[in-house]
Order: structure tokens, then C-alpha cells, then sequence
């Protein structure tokens, strides 16, 4: 029974507080310029939403490679954590992409848009006509992290891949980086409400060539997901 508290307790503050402190952290920053108060945030973010949530991260394989920019980070999906796992394991000059709804959250919705978030219509998929502005950011120097999958899966099972990510390395030339999320939805299945404490195991993979087709893309990450 206290364990369940404890887990409600901090899960509900890992949902809360992370965006407040995070839209507060943002504004003290921006004196200092824009970009740097967007890293800042994002490090402030990601870092006290994990340690509230009790989760840690196992990261291996080309860890290295977290640090390219211009990188496109393609992650798969199977967790409401995903997207502070990822923005965390990235950190800085990055942009991430979000579903339309969550803009107008009243607590991950100003934040969100403060960092700079694309928000898609899901009926949209993601597609080149979605990720086209996302291509200045390439150019300029920045990382664009993305799920290839468009939506949660509801059952840990890899879903089909859209080919928006790899249409993207194709316009851009910036490298496509695998980050495969082994057991992401143990910590916050799908449809669930609290994050239960745990690690995470992460595997950076190797650049993959733009040319593969979207389901070759999946298959890696099938592959890696096996081991």
C-alpha cells in the first residue's frame, strides 16, 4: 500500500512540476538568448521528470552519437515516456515533434511550444508535407528527433513505419541515427497512468542509409529490439 503511494505521489509530480519549473527556468534564461534558454530547459525538463519518475537510463551502443548535429534521431514508440526519454538522451539544439492535441495542454502545451515543438494533426501521419519546415533546422545545425512509428503502440509490438524520417535524411543528407527503446512500456504502458519506477535500456545504433525502404527501417529496429 505505501509503495503505491509513493508511486502515485511521484508520478504525479513528475507530470506537473517538470513543465512549470521548466517554462520558469526558460524565462529566467532568455536574457541570455533564445537557443540557450531552450537547451536549458530542455536539460532541466527531461532530467527532474526522470529522477521524480524514479527512472533511469542503460544507454549503449554508439553512445557518440547522441552529439551529431545536424542528426536526424528516429526513436520507436512505445511509451507516454518516449518523448522525455528521448529529448533527454539528445539535450540540446534539437526539435521535436508532437501530436496536435498536446499544444493545447495547460501544462506541456506553453512549454512545449516555448522549445520550439512541431505539433502534427495524427490523421496527417507524418509525411513529407508535415516535416518540410523541419528542414531549415537541418540546415541549420539542429537535431530532429522523431517517432517513424506516428502513434503509440498499444501493445510493445513495433507498429509500421511512415517514410517521412527517411524522406527527411534523403532532402537534408543529415544522418538517420536509430535510438531503440527496449522496455520503455513497462514503465508507462499504454492508456496507463503512472510511471512506475525502473531503468530503461537504450541502443544507439549506426547511421542507416536514407535509401532503405520504411519497412528495411523497421527491421532494424526489429532486429535490435530481439537482442
Amino acid at each position: 500500500m505505501i509503495s503505491q503511494l509513493v508511486t502515485v505521489i511521484r508520478s504525479t509530480l513528475a507530470f506537473v512540476l517538470p513543465p512549470l519549473v521548466g517554462m520558469l527556468w526558460f524565462l529566467v534564461c532568455l536574457p541570455l538568448g533564445r537557443r540557450r534558454a531552450i537547451n536549458s530547459g530542455i536539460r532541466v525538463v527531461t532530467w527532474l521528470g526522470l529522477w521524480l519518475a524514479g527512472i533511469r537510463l542503460q544507454v549503449e551502443g554508439e553512445v557518440a552519437l547522441l552529439e551529431q548535429r545536424p542528426a536526424i534521431f528516429v526513436i520507436n514508440h512505445q511509451s507516454g515516456t518516449d518523448p522525455i526519454i528521448g529529448a533527454r538522451l539528445v539535450r540540446h539544439d534539437m526539435v521535436a515533434i508532437g501530436k496536435y492535441e498536446l499544444q493545447f495542454h495547460p501544462l506541456l502545451g506553453p512549454v512545449m511550444k516555448a522549445f520550439g515543438t512541431v505539433f502534427v494533426k495524427r490523421e496527417q501521419g507524418i509525411g513529407p508535407q508535415v516535416l518540410a519546415p523541419l528542414l531549415p533546422a537541418l540546415a541549420a545545425g539542429d537535431a530532429v528527433v522523431l517517432a517513424p512509428e506516428g502513434k503509440r503502440s498499444s501493445n510493445g509490438q513495433l507498429l509500421p513505419f511512415k517514410p517521412g524520417a527517411l524522406w527527411l535524411a534523403q532532402q537534408s543528407g543529415a544522418p538517420l541515427i536509430p535510438v531503440v527503446l527496449h522496455n520503455s512500456g513497462e514503465i508507462l504502458p499504454a492508456h496507463g497512468l503512472l510511471m512506475k519506477p525502473g531503468t530503461v535500456r537504450v541502443t544507439v545504433l549506426p547511421p542507416q542509409p536514407a535509401n532503405l525502404t520504411s519497412e528495411q527501417l523497421r527491421q532494424v529496429f526489429a532486429d535490435a529490439l530481439d537482442h
